[in-house]
C-alpha cells in the first residue's frame, strides 16, 4: 500500500496543488480585495434631498453640459452637488459630496450596496484637478486602497465606460479646451464651431493671397538649386522665406506675412492635404520635388507644417486635437503612437503662435529665423520619445490621455520646446 501511495498519489501532489491554487486564488483574492474596498459607514452624507427644483435646475445642467452648441458653462459649488446626485440616483442610490477650493474639486462619492456578506457601501474619493487645461484625477482612494496617480485617471475613465454614465460622459468631456477651477465655481470653456471650421480659417480669398504666391515663387527657386544629394531641411525652405518676410515688413504687416509664409511652405510640403483649402491651385511649380525633413523624417516635418499654419489662422486648438488623435488611430490601425510626431505637432503649435502673437514678436521671429543655421532652432531633440506604439502597448504603458505619466510626457516635450532660444 505505501508503495502504490508513493508510485501513485505522491507524484499528483504538486498538480493538485497546482489546480486547487489556480481556482482557488482568484476567489481569495478577490474576497481579500472587497474587504479593503466594501464598508459599512458611508463616508459622505447629504443632508438635504433634490426638490423640484433642484432636478429641474439639475436637469438644465446636464442638458448644457451635453449641448454641441455650448462654448462656455459656469457652474458653482452648489450647481455641481446636483448634477452629480441627479445623475448617480438616476442609476444607483448614493450620497456624494464635491468640494471646491483653489485650482481643486474633492470629490466624495458612497454607493449604497444590495444586501452582501462584506458591507454596505462602496465609497471612494479623489481630486480633480488642472493639468495642461485638462481635468486630471489624482488621490483616488477605493474604500482603504489608495490608487497611485499614475493609474487614477485611467481607472475612473475605465468604470465610467462600463457603466449607464458612458453616453454622457462622452458628450461631456468632447472637445474641452480649457477648464478654470476656484472656489466660486467651475469654468468649462469648449472648442466652438468657429474653432472646429478650419476650412474658413485657412481660405484665402483672390485679394490676400498674393503674398502666398511671392513666397511660393522663391520656394520654387530654392527647389531648383537644391543639391540632389542632400536630403531637402524644412529650415531650407523656412530660413530664407523668413530673411525675405523680414526685409519687406513693416510692424502693420509682419502677422500677415508671416501667416503668408506659412501657407506657402505648407503648400509644398503638405501639399495635398492643404490644397482643399485654398480658392486655387498656388501650389509652386517645380521641376523636382523632394520631401522636406525634420531629423531626416518627413512625417516629422508635415507635422510641424500643418499645426504651424492651423496655429497661425487662428485654430490652434483644432491642431492640438487634431495632432492628438492622428496619433491615437495610429495606434489603432496604422504605424503605432509616436511621442515624436507629436512633438513636432506641439513645436509647430508653438511656433505658429508666435509667428503671429503681436507685431513685435512677428518682427522678432523673423529676424531670428533669418539668422538661424539649421532646424534645432525650432524643432528640439526629440528622437529618443516612446513611439510604434498600438493601442494595447499604449493603454498599458500610458493607460489614457488624461493620466498622470501621459500628461508628464507632454510637459517634457513642451519644455524641450520652450528652452530653444528662439522663444526666449
Amino acid at each position: 500500500m505505501k508503495q502504490l501511495v508513493k508510485l501513485v498519489f505522491l507524484p499528483l501532489l504538486v498538480p493538485l496543488r497546482l489546480i486547487f491554487f489556480y481556482f482557488a486564488a482568484p476567489t481569495l483574492l478577490l474576497a481579500i480585495l472587497l474587504l479593503y474596498v466594501i464598508d459599512n459607514k458611508a463616508t459622505t452624507h447629504n443632508n438635504w434631498s433634490l426638490s423640484n427644483s433642484d432636478i429641474l435646475r439639475a436637469k438644465e445642467i446636464v442638458a448644457n453640459t451635453t449641448l454641441k452648441t455650448r462654448e462656455t458653462l459656469n457652474l458653482t459649488e452648489r450647481d455641481l452637488n446636483l448634477a452629480l446626485s441627479y445623475l448617480l440616483n438616476n442609476y444607483i442610490r448614493s450620497t456624494s459630496k464635491i468640494t471646491l477650493s483653489k485650482d481643486i474639486l474633492y470629490f466624495k462619492i458612497s454607493l449604497f450596496l444590495k444586501s452582501n456578506d462584506f458591507g454596505k457601501y462602496l465609497n471612494f474619493s479623489f481630486k480633480l484637478t488642472k493639468d495642461q487645461g485638462y481635468p486630471a484625477i489624482s488621490s483616488l482612494q477605493i474604500g482603504k486602497i489608495k490608487i497611485a496617480d499614475e493609474f487614477a485617471g485611467g481607472i475612473v475613465e475605465s468604470i465610467i465606460k462600463y457603466t449607464p454614465l458612458k453616453d454622457f460622459y462622452i458628450l461631456a468631456s468632447q472637445h474641452i479646451k480649457d477648464i478654470q477651477i476656484n472656489t466660486a465655481g467651475l469654468t468649462i470653456s469648449y472648442i466652438s464651431s468657429a474653432d472646429l471650421n478650419s476650412q474658413k480659417k485657412l481660405s484665402l480669398s483672390n485679394t490676400n493671397y498674393q503674398p502666398v504666391i511671392f513666397y511660393q515663387q522663391h520656394i520654387s527657386k530654392i527647389i531648383s538649386e537644391h543639391d540632389p544629394k542632400w536630403r531637402l531641411s524644412l529650415a531650407e525652405l523656412l530660413q530664407p522665406l523668413f530673411k525675405l518676410a523680414y526685409h519687406r515688413s513693416t510692424f502693420a504687416n509682419a502677422i500677415s506675412e508671416n501667416r503668408a509664409v506659412l501657407i506657402a511652405t505648407s503648400t509644398y510640403v503638405n501639399k495635398n492635404e492643404i490644397q482643399a483649402f485654398l480658392p486655387i491651385d498656388i501650389s509652386p511649380t517645380t521641376q523636382k520635388q523632394y520631401a522636406a525633413s525634420l531629423y531626416r523624417r518627413t512625417d516629422m516635418a508635415k507635422h510641424f507644417m500643418v499645426s504651424a499654419v492651423l496655429a497661425a489662422t487662428g485654430a490652434g486648438t483644432l491642431a492640438q486635437i487634431i495632432g492628438q488623435e492622428k496619433e491615437l488611430s495610429d495606434a489603432k490601425q496604422g504605424s503605432g503612437f509616436s511621442f515624436i510626431d507629436l512633438a513636432g505637432d506641439r513645436a509647430g503649435l508653438r511656433f505658429g503662435k508666435t509667428a503671429v502673437k503681436s507685431e513685435k514678436k512677428a518682427r522678432k521671429l523673423q529676424k531670428r529665423m533669418a539668422d538661424i543655421k539649421d532646424y534645432t532652432a525650432f524643432m528640439p531633440e526629440v528622437r529618443d520619445l516612446p513611439e510604434n506604439m498600438d493601442d494595447m502597448a499604449f493603454k498599458q504603458k500610458y493607460k489614457s490621455i488624461y493620466s498622470a505619466k501621459y500628461r508628464r510626457m507632454l510637459r517634457k516635450i513642451d519644455r524641450r520646446i520652450s528652452n530653444l532660444a528662439i522663444y526666449q
